[in-house]
Order: C-alpha cells, then sequence, then structure tokens
C-alpha cells in the first residue's frame, strides 16, 4: 500500500470517518424498517419491524461486551457479536384480537429520534471534514 494511502487511511480512521459512516448506515437500515411499519399499518397480520440501536452500534464498532468467534477462512460462519453480521430485527407479536402489532404512535416517534440521530451523525461527520478542511488550506 503507498504512503499516501496509509496516511488517508490514518487520518480518516482518527477522525472517526468508519465510525461515523457505521452509525449513519445504522440509522438509514431503521428508518427503512421503521418506514415499512408505517406502510403496512392496515395490513393484516403484519408484524412491526425494528432493532435496539445502542446494541447494534455497539456491535458494529466492536464495543460489545459480548464474545465473538474469530474467521480465519472464508466459509466460516460468523458467532456471537461479529462485526459482520447484519443487525438482528427484533419482530412484535400481533396481539389476540388485534389486526397487526404496528402502533403507529410509536411509529411516527421512532422515526422522528431516529432522524434526529441521523441528522445528528450527519453534522457531526461534516464537521471533522471542515476541521480537516480548515487544517489543510490554513497558512
Amino acid at each position: 500500500m503507498p504512503v499516501e494511502n496509509k496516511l488517508t487511511q490514518f487520518i480518516f480512521n482518527k477522525m472517526g470517518v468508519p465510525t461515523f459512516g457505521k452509525y449513519l448506515d445504522l440509522a438509514a437500515f431503521r428508518h427503512k424498517l421503521v418506514s415499512s411499519n408505517v406502510a403496512n399499518v392496515s395490513t393484516p397480520g403484519y408484524r412491526s419491524k425494528d432493532i435496539n440501536f445502542e446494541q447494534e452500534f455497539q456491535k458494529a464498532t466492536g464495543k460489545s461486551h459480548h464474545l465473538e468467534g474469530t474467521i480465519t477462512a472464508p466459509g466460516h460462519i460468523p458467532l456471537g457479536a461479529h462485526q459482520g453480521r447484519p443487525p438482528k430485527v427484533n419482530q412484535v407479536q400481533v396481539k389476540e384480537g388485534e389486526m397487526n402489532s404496528v402502533d403507529i404512535d410509536k411509529e411516527v416517534s421512532t422515526m422522528t429520534q431516529n432522524e434526529l440521530l441521523y441528522t445528528i451523525g450527519a453534522k457531526m461527520l461534516q464537521r471533522r471534514f471542515e476541521g480537516l478542511k480548515t487544517a489543510i488550506t490554513s497558512k
């Protein structure tokens, strides 16, 4: 790997770009789930879906307190809280006598909260790049 690529990778890692990227990816994934719940509010038997954002973010960044298996070959199955696993999607069971498990008030609240999380993450990443740009262009 050329020196400039290592330097770029080092600077981006120190700035937290990969972490912010994972944060934004996870928020976008959650938004798709919640949007699907809202779209299916009148679908009989539909089970609402969501993820535990904090837990999945810890897993994605390697800050989980759970053990994970080591993958030593491409054919190995990831075990435990492995970073390569997709987020665990939780489904709410449909209660007896109800059409589905979607609570529209909860879904709209979750969507609003998730939008704020995404916006904050995007603004923090933007500020990191502005700081880098200032450092490069300062005389």
